[in-house]
């Protein structure tokens, strides 16, 4: 066998493990992206956004219609950690999650987590830790060394003062060392708004680069251990500088591209949420279930559902279908990918089960973040001057253009070229997850 034949065996077996390794590794990148843009110097703080967001946030799937409070901690380098969570009420209502690197939740936390909307003290654990746990608090145990925390002040209307409200609350929020449980200090705080705050996931070495560092900070869980050998062909090993050659460098960017393309087939061809619609959440029952387990049901690893619904989105939910619930469209009534030069009409029924609100957001087809330079991004239940139909739906509407007489409902698509749609439901109702209550597809119409 000629040596140019076994460059090109070789080249093309680093290309596999490249692919599989890219689907396996997109919740961890997703994070390690996340925390070098938002907290490069590795300091425990909270960023938020001071007002509602705009097009700078060039997030995954942000929700425009809410605050923002996000942490990044390191129990694995700082010891344990309290997540101090003041009590709210009617006009404080918080949803989050706190998860590890992989995206999975330890808990959820506010009206639909584990303190139930009281507040509570929770403790987030290093790996392996053993040492004492005081009582009065809410432990967290943590497989990985850095966890990060995501909340959300959910606003109980769309105005000024809810919003001030709402920061006012998550002012009461702290971090702080175990061992400053008795006189615990301010934590920081950095705003946001204005900033132009781009976390999409690079599909060039980059990418790479975000995984080497990740696997150069955390343990390897036991269920992840034929992906180190993959790593290693790759070229990232822990203890080792990850340098690629030119070639090398290539055949990775390759790799992670051909990832990307075969997520996004997968993504645009989930199976329906309702028969015979379009409506899907994107990822599986699998998934769902290993969420909520952290893997643990060594029968099945989804890792490739975790790869899709992470290459368009962040933060894990342990309870899905209680406090929050999504599903996503891409496609109109007939199965064509929504184009940003037509118009479209999605109807809302009436009485859409939630108790706090409902929204459908619009995001830009390509990279699933906000179209640049919109100034409006969704449609909500709180949208002021919401024009409602006499039978108690909604018609929303989406195109290049604003339907006169319906600003409050529609929405421009911008400078895109295909868009998707993210329907959220938040206070889920049981005929969300029972299917009593439906959505109806997206329905092409004319512009006139």
């Amino acid at each position: 066998m000629s040596s140019e034949t076994l460059v090109e065996q070789a080249g093309s077996g680093l290309h596999r493990r490249g692919v599989e390794a890219a689907v396996w590794g997109m919740p961890a990148v997703n994070f390690e992206i996340m925390r070098s843009v938002l907290a490069p110097q590795g300091t425990t703080e909270f960023v938020y956004w001071s007002q509602l967001l705009d097009w700078r946030n060039q997030t995954l799937t942000p929700n425009p219609d809410l605050i923002y409070y996000m942490a990044f901690l390191d129990p694995g380098r700082d010891g344990p950690l309290v997540l101090d969570i003041p009590p709210a009420d009617e006009e404080h209502v918080l949803n989050g999650s706190v998860c590890n690197v992989w995206q999975v939740p330890l808990e959820d936390v506010g009206k639909f987590g584990l303190d139930e909307g009281r507040g509570g003290r929770y403790l987030v654990l290093p790996p392996g830790h053993d040492g004492p746990v005081p009582d009065g608090y809410l432990v967290l145990r943590s497989d990985t060394n850095r966890v990060y925390a995501l909340l959300r002040s959910v606003l109980t209307a769309p105005t000024q003062e809810a919003l001030e409200a709402g920061l006012a609350y998550c002012r009461g929020i702290r971090i702080y060392r175990l061992d400053q449980a008795d006189d615990p200090p301010e934590t920081p705080r950095r705003d946001l708004h204005g900033e132009l705050v781009d976390t999409r996931i690079p599909y060039d070495i980059r990418f790479w680069e975000a995984l080497d560092r990740v696997v150069q900070s955390e343990p390897w869980l036991p269920r992840d251990r034929a992906f180190a050998e993959m790593l290693r062909w790759i070229g990232i090993r822990q203890g080792q500088p990850f340098s690629p050659d030119a070639a090398r460098v290539a055949l990775l960017e390759e790799a992670v591209r051909d990832a990307h393309a075969w997520i996004r087939e997968v993504y645009e061809n989930e199976p329906p949420f309702y028969e015979g619609r379009h409506w899907f959440f994107p990822a599986g029952r699998d998934f769902a279930d290993a969420q909520y387990t952290n893997f643990a049901d060594g029968d099945v690893y989804p890792y490739t559902d975790r790869g899709v619904i992470y290459h368009m989105a962040f933060i894990g939910i342990r309870r899905l279908g209680i406090g929050q619930f999504y599903l996503v469209t891409v496609h109109d009534q007939h199965g064509e990918l929504l184009r940003s030069d037509a118009t479209y009409r999605m109807r809302v029924p009436a009485g859409v089960p939630v108790s706090q609100y409902w929204s459908v957001s619009m995001y830009d087809g390509d990279d699933h973040t906000f179209i640049r330079g919109n100034q409006k991004y969704s449609v909500s239940s709180q949208t002021p001057g919401l024009v409602v139909n006499d039978d108690g739906s909604v018609d929303v509407y989406f195109g290049p253009r604003v339907r006169p007489g319906l600003e409050p409902n529609t929405v421009e698509t911008g400078n895109s070229t295909t868009f998707e749609l993210m329907f959220r439901f938040y206070g889920v109702g049981p005929e969300v997850m029972s299917k009593q209550w439906q959505l109806e597809d997206v329905e092409r119409v004319d512009e006139t």
